[in-house]
């Protein structure tokens, strides 16, 4: 049974969700039908492609940009040699063709060029593919990769990771540029069932916090909330599941920092995206080459504490650079970071134990711990939230005292305020604050961040621009909002 259906590449192939008799969604990819003489045309191009190619020097595959124009290039002019006897939609299913299987990603073509697929799986030749749908979650596709065509996909990933496939270095990981897909490769050595492959696609513009509340993730009320606690320098720790959004909203909370703030992001592969002119990114190295030393993320965290920052931001905590991170923290610096938990209480329990060994008296620096989840609504959608945001009021007895001030009702699907923070009384008496003032800026910030979603500002340059309006001059950002809402 149909359950869905649309296009991708230009419509040129067609996405469906069947619902199989037992139940299961299965993700239908329909590639255009060739005629044999189009089947004649495309082994006629790819093999003189080949042959050109072989004869030339083709650009670095360091620029895959270029390689690809390259190939299109060259392709779209041995194409013109048989234009007289082909119309316009063979050649867009010709090329299709060509470019899927010369610098594409194969059969996997439509998947990655489907933005409704967050990552793709491939288990082994012969076995189906499956895909990660951003509305049907975990998927099984009608794609089958032969072991040939994987092995060709294999060689041609790690190439452009810059890995080098061996029974020595059987795993390999890294990012596509200019894509900015993370891949996971298993060599046969450790997977027995053949080579196995993830990619994990990451949107070209991160999404915003406007986009967020647009979707249902978090709250205006919250949102607000958090923009204060970052403007007063509280720290804060994203966490939950593989894929359920920390990174993403890592970034979507950057954007509300001011500009003119030092921001250092430090990450395994570059994710994050900001606007701000004092932003630096580093990116840790993994070497292969003798006498290159490996720059890990503890070396990036040491560092960052050098280059006098305002935030630190650590794309990831999993080992010994979450110490560093925590010594930052309680000698004054303001951080962010995620990590993979279930609560806030598995969280400690991972930072207090190995490898990472945080003492708990330092815990007490971290200021919010905001869980994010892939969730079921009442509808039995499947949705991303923001399901808990709880502050750290103390460490008593290596355990954290935790206030709850924000949770997602599923019934609802609402993210609602079930605490009064504790973390806002600390700022007014820190700051000798009226705490009038500090509850009706709260509010304030509450209503202009609604005028945005209002107003659909909601691309990551709009957010920028109005944040900083905000922080510049309150009064008159907030009337041109209001003005613009008619």
């Amino acid at each position: 049974m149909y359950v869905d259906s649309y296009g991708v590449l230009d419509g040129l192939v067609r996405i469906s969700i069947l619902l199989s008799r037992s139940g299961e969604y299965v993700y239908w990819v329909d590639e255009p039908k060739l005629s044999d003489s189009e089947e004649e045309l495309i082994a006629r191009i790819r093999s003189e492609l080949n042959r050109s190619l072989s004869l030339r020097s083709i650009p670095s595959i360091d620029n895959y940009s270029n390689v690809k124009k390259y190939v299109r290039e060259n392709a779209e002019s041995l194409l013109r040699r048989y234009i007289q006897d082909t119309d316009s939609e063979s050649l867009n299913k010709v090329m299709y063709y060509v470019l899927r299987d010369t610098v594409g990603f194969g059969p996997l073509e439509p998947l990655i060029n489907d933005p409704r697929v967050e990552d793709v799986h491939v288990n082994g030749p012969g076995r189906s593919v499956f895909v990660w749908h951003n509305k049907y979650g975990h998927i099984k596709t009608n794609i089958i990769i032969k072991g040939e065509e994987l092995d060709r996909l294999v060689t041609l990933l790690s190439q452009r990771i810059r890995r080098n496939p061996s029974s020595a270095n059987p795993i390999l990981e890294g990012l596509l540029i200019p894509e900015n897909f993370r891949v996971e490769l298993l060599l046969r050595d450790v997977s027995s069932m053949g080579p196995t492959l993830t990619i994990r696609k990451f949107r070209e513009m991160p999404l915003t916090v406007i986009d967020m509340i647009k979707l249902g993730t978090l709250s205006s009320e919250l949102a607000a909330y958090l923009w204060l606690m970052l403007d007063y320098g509280r720290s804060m720790l994203i966490i939950g599941p593989t894929g359920a959004g920390k990174t993403t909203l890592l970034n979507a909370l950057l954007f509300l920092i001011r500009n003119g703030r030092r921001i250092i992001t430090i990450e395994d592969a570059r994710e994050l995206y900001l606007l701000h002119d004092h932003w630096v990114p580093l990116v840790s190295r993994t070497s292969e080459i003798p006498g290159v030393a490996n720059v890990d993320l503890y070396d990036l965290v040491k560092v960052s504490m050098r280059l006098r920052p305002d935030y630190i931001v650590v794309g990831e905590l999993r080992g010994e650079e979450a110490y560093v991170f925590f010594q930052g923290l309680a000698s004054g610096h303001t951080g962010l970071s995620t990590l993979h938990a279930s609560t806030a209480e598995l969280a400690f329990r991972r930072l207090i134990s190995k490898p990472m060994e945080i003492p708990p008296t330092l815990l007490a620096s971290l200021g919010v711990v905001i869980q994010i989840n892939i969730a079921t609504t009442g509808r039995d959608e499947i949705v991303r939230r923001v399901v808990r945001v709880e502050e750290v009021v103390d460490v008593q007895e290596d355990r954290p005292v935790l206030n709850r001030v924000f949770e997602w009702r599923r019934d609802e699907d609402e993210v609602v305020k079930v605490n009064e923070s504790m973390l806002i009384n600390r700022v007014i008496e820190e700051y000798a604050l009226p705490m009038e003032k500090v509850k009706a800026e709260l509010d304030r910030r509450k209503r202009f961040i609604e005028l945005m979603v209002k107003n659909n500002a909601a691309s990551p340059s709009a957010v920028f621009e109005l944040i900083n309006k905000y922080h510049t001059d309150p009064e008159s950002a907030f009337k041109a909002m209001e003005g613009s809402s008619g």
